[in-house]
């Protein structure tokens, strides 16, 4: 039997001074290290990579470190080039630290509790990662969530939608690029098929879901670039198909509903839930 790959999760934090709501931010992120640290197999460790370190739910555990970024703080255009730089530079620090199992996990967003185990499992010798095709989406102003993929809501494979849905295998030693760094030869996250397949190698298909927030008032590409409209409508596609969030449908992520509602009505009262908005 082989021995186990190091498997990091990697965040990527929004800078302070850009953020509409740190206290939101802190919160969200809250909930995602929660998720995080809900893992069957508790064997990982966790970087975020930031400028400004965030009071944590992991604060004190000893698999938690802070990658900090020592570039100038400036506003954000269209790309969100400071959240690439700061995966680029995770991705880079797992590759000195020996490689292994790498996922990105948006700050926002919430892990399958046997995220770490499937990886293990399905991401052998002959592939250079895993993707998870299918998911969940929630509004977090209204609580309703759905399945991905839906043929109202968005029909193609989950990590065409949601970056937090790919792992890479980094193996530091590998003389080919794509088996050496499969994040940076791959591309963005919707593209790892395609890239996969040009490339001759092989991805695992891992059978687990993650969940995609939207309607946080926080997530850069709901509030920037050229797909406003068509996030819109999204959410409002959410909300019309989906179903509100339970307890059996949280603690797939290691979290419970009410965790959850309390979040969404302290930063979002109920007089707001029924408005769709980025």
């Amino acid at each position: 039997m082989r021995d186990p790959l190091p498997f990091t999760f990697g965040i990527a934090l929004v800078p302070r001074p850009l953020a509409r709501n740190w206290a939101l931010i802190e919160a969200l992120l809250d909930l995602t290290l929660t998720s995080v640290g809900a893992q069957t197999d508790p064997d990982f460790r966790v970087v975020i990579a930031c400028h400004d370190r965030p009071r944590t739910a992991m604060d004190g555990d000893p698999r938690l470190s802070i990658l900090p970024a020592d570039w100038p703080v400036r506003e954000t255009g269209p790309h969100n080039d400071d959240s690439g730089r700061k995966k680029h530079a995770l991705n880079d620090h797992v590759l000195a630290q020996g490689g292994g199992l790498f996922m990105l996990v948006d700050a926002d967003d919430w892990v399958d509790r046997e995220t770490v185990a499937a990886a293990r499992a399905c991401i052998g010798p002959e592939e250079v990662g895993g993707l998870i095709e299918a998911g969940m989406i929630l509004d977090l102003r209204t609580r309703r969530i759905a399945a991905l993929p839906h043929p109202d809501i968005f029909p193609g494979e989950f990590h065409r939608l949601c970056g937090t849905s790919t792992v890479a295998c980094l193996r530091p030693g590998a003389a080919d690029p794509v088996r050496r760094d499969p994040f940076s030869t791959l591309r963005s996250h919707h593209q790892w098929l395609e890239m996969a397949r040009e490339r001759g190698v092989r991805l695992a298909s891992l059978p687990i879901s993650a969940c995609y927030l939207i309607n946080t008032s926080e997530n850069h590409s709901d509030l920037h670039g050229p797909h406003l409209a068509w996030r819109r409508t999204l959410t409002a596609a959410v909300n019309a198909q989906g179903c509100d969030l339970d307890d059996l449908l949280a603690a797939r992520f290691g979290l419970d509903a009410a965790r959850v509602r309390s979040l969404s009505r302290r930063f979002f009262p109920p007089a707001s839930d029924a408005r769709v908005t980025a």
